[in-house]
């Protein structure tokens, strides 16, 4: 479970239980500060108490009772209704009696008071010095220890924030955003990946524009001299070799249009023209750039309208039939679509590997003249611009591509 827990999360849960530590921390150890100073005042108070009791023994006046209590630090309660309210209300702590005389300690609201008696003296006395009782002390500890605790997690917080920033830019190339930069001015360990990311994506961006730059120079170059000759082709008298030709040049063009249209849908330049259109309109566009007899293809549409890229679309559904056609024992294929889904359907044995195989870019169940393994590719891409997924099941010794729609 703990390695299923974020990084910043996982500091937030430490710092939280620290702080809980430390406020359990404290307040026991005020509760047990509080008892101990408590106890030390008892016993003052017991010894102050006692030695009165002894200084009682000449029979001290008014004025003589002043001068004995003077050096203990405590004064008489000459207000009766406040002495009966003691009495009265007041905790009784300790009871003491001796054949001197008595003496208690009562606690009212945290104070002690010392009532004495002996011998006609009735004297209830109360401590003249202020105690802070530790408490100044405690609450700069206190202090100080969040203090030290919030610095340490605002530090690590600020430390971890570039790994925030740098998986959020990770996240953003990972979603095809090859412009990403990344600046590290820092020469921490989290600096030294920003900066090696940083240099990873430089050197994709480049390969990516030498790899495109290759591709559009090597098409361009190779259209000019295959057009010219298809057109000399033509001039041949021997009708086998000039059949020969033309359809060794037609399937030259055509990897050369594969390659462009996957070239095309790889660049991050890619854009998809959406707009409200019939299939019917779509299935009239594959039909046509697909160039086959009517004969090779029957269609069951029940026509509906879709937000989709017509041309890419049409693509797409012209690779599926083209395929169902080439690999299929008859040579035909039938196509049925409504608004949930498009299916492309020809005769044929099953396909050896899962479709993921097929959908791969130049992968061939085996080596075809006719094939150069990238009209699945280009099908899944297309459908995946679109949000529509692709899925592939062998039924009554049909094969069945599918388009799901939504």
């Amino acid at each position: 479970m703990i390695r299923n827990i974020s990084i910043s999360a996982f500091i937030n849960t430490i710092f939280i239980l620290a702080l809980i530590a430390i406020s359990i921390t404290f307040a026991i150890f005020i509760k047990l500060d509080k008892q101990r100073f408590n106890i030390s005042m008892q016993k003052k108070y017991e010894l102050v108490a006692e030695s009165v009791i002894k200084s009682l023994n000449s029979n001290p006046g008014k004025s003589g009772l002043k001068i004995i209590i003077k050096p203990f630090k405590v004064k008489e309660i000459e207000n009766d209704e406040l002495k009966l309210k003691i009495i009265n209300e007041a905790k009784p702590i300790i009871m003491r009696k001796s054949e001197l005389g008595m003496y208690r300690i009562f606690s009212l609201e945290d104070t002690l008071y010392i009532y004495v008696q002996r011998d006609g003296y009735n004297l209830m006395l109360q401590d003249i010095q202020s105690y802070s009782y530790n408490l100044l002390i405690i609450a700069l500890a206190i202090s100080l220890s969040l203090g030290i605790l919030l610095s340490l997690y605002y530090i690590l917080k600020k430390k971890l924030k570039p790994l925030r920033d740098l998986n959020n830019e990770i996240k953003k190339f990972s979603q095809g955003d090859l412009n990403v930069k990344i600046y590290s001015n820092s020469t921490d360990e989290i600096g030294t990946i920003a900066k090696t990311f940083d240099n990873a994506i430089t050197h994709i961006n480049n390969q990516t524009k030498s790899k495109d730059l290759f591709m559009r120079n090597m098409m361009h170059e190779l259209k000019t001299p295959i057009t010219k000759a298809m057109f000399i082709a033509e001039t041949l008298q021997d009708d086998k070799k000039r059949e020969m030709l033309q359809r060794a040049f037609h399937r030259m063009d055509d990897i050369i249009k594969e390659l462009a249209m996957v070239e095309k849908l790889t660049s991050s330049n890619t854009f998809v023209y959406k707009e409200l259109t019939s299939f019917f309109k779509i299935y009239t566009k594959t039909v046509e750039i697909t160039m086959i007899s009517a004969d090779k293809i029957s269609a069951k549409i029940n026509d509906f309208k879709l937000n989709a890229d017509t041309a890419m679309l049409s693509v797409a559904l012209k690779n599926l039939i083209d395929n169902a056609i080439k690999f299929s024992p008859n040579k035909h294929a039938s196509l049925i679509a409504n608004k949930h889904r498009i299916d492309v359907i020809s005769e044929g044995e099953a396909l050896k590997y899962d479709l993921e195989y097929y959908t791969e870019p130049f992968s061939q169940e085996e080596k075809r003249s006719d094939g150069f393994g990238l009209g699945l590719y280009i099908v899944k891409t297309i459908a995946n611009l679109h949000d529509y997924k692709l899925i592939y099941k062998h039924q009554n010794g049909k094969n069945i591509f599918t388009i799901l729609i939504d």
